[in-house]
């Protein structure tokens, strides 16, 4: 999901956006980074076919399969979950990303472990090339991410709602094995949660991630997140450590911890 130092300021006075607006903002903010997309896309297309017919680039590998574990610790539960994600690179700056969790019983409302909702994402990272391979985030750069309600709402494996979450971020390189990656984004649920709550959260973070020579990388991304509709806010931090075990294949563990508050209630 998806990261320099980002500092978000806590206003006391917040101008309340009707619903109205804020579905215009989300449409106009989707559209506009649909159309940066598909140019971008077009443009870099055309880039990789003219280096490729010269023989000055190296071919980036394009495709990836992630398997995760990830422990999530927060106030409410603390629970451990996978995630088994695929990546397709459409050029060196773009790619699309899909990946579903698979939930312990702890995080179901009826004990039975499963698969949760899946997630689609399309990024774009400007000026920088981005090849597949494990270590480089599913959602950096600047894309919008869709999270499809696939799980069983009733186990509590699904927000059984759909939810769109546009997104503005780059990386910034700092050395060839270091790299920072600032993100901003919304997240906007179409209908009410599972637990009759609307989703309108505005987030940002900051990515810094370290590849080492013999394949193993580590990240860490500390994220501040604003609840719009209950006027609060909260901070979050992702751990993560992976071995790449090839081009196209990599392993990793994820510590999340999560400073919860019930979105979108007073």
């Amino acid at each position: 999901m998806l990261a320099g130092a980002t500092k978000i300021t806590h206003c006391e006075s917040i101008v309340k956006i009707s619903l109205d607006s804020r579905c215009q903002l989300i449409g106009i903010l989707i559209s506009g980074i649909a159309y940066l997309l598909c140019s971008q896309i077009s443009l870099a297309g055309d880039d990789d076919r003219d280096s490729r017919s010269d023989g000055s680039t190296r071919p980036q590998p394009r495709h990836r399969i992630d398997i995760s574990a990830i422990f999530l610790d927060s106030v409410s539960a603390d629970s451990l979950n996978g995630i088994l994600g695929y990546t397709y690179n459409f050029t060196s700056n773009s790619n699309f990303n899909i990946s579903v969790p698979y939930l312990d019983p702890e995080r179901g409302m009826g004990g039975n472990s499963g698969f949760g909702d899946a997630t689609m994402a399309l990024s774009f990272v400007p000026s920088v090339i981005v090849s597949a391979n494990p270590w480089v985030p599913r959602t950096v750069g600047t894309g919008v991410a869709i999270l499809v309600p696939t799980g069983n709402a009733n186990e509590g494996r699904s927000l059984d709602t759909w939810v769109v979450a546009p997104y503005l971020g780059f990386v910034i390189p700092l050395t060839d094995r270091v790299f920072l990656a600032p993100q901003l984004g919304y997240i906007h649920s179409v209908d009410k949660t599972v637990a009759d709550t609307d989703l309108r959260l505005v987030f940002g973070e900051v990515g810094l991630s370290f590849v080492a020579f013999n394949g193993f990388w580590s990240s860490y991304f500390p994220q501040f997140v604003r609840d719009l509709e209950s006027d609060k806010w909260a901070i979050n931090h992702r751990f993560a450590i992976g071995k790449m075990l090839s081009q196209n294949v990599g392993v990793s563990m994820d510590y999340t911890f999560i400073e919860r508050f019930n979105f979108g209630s007073d």
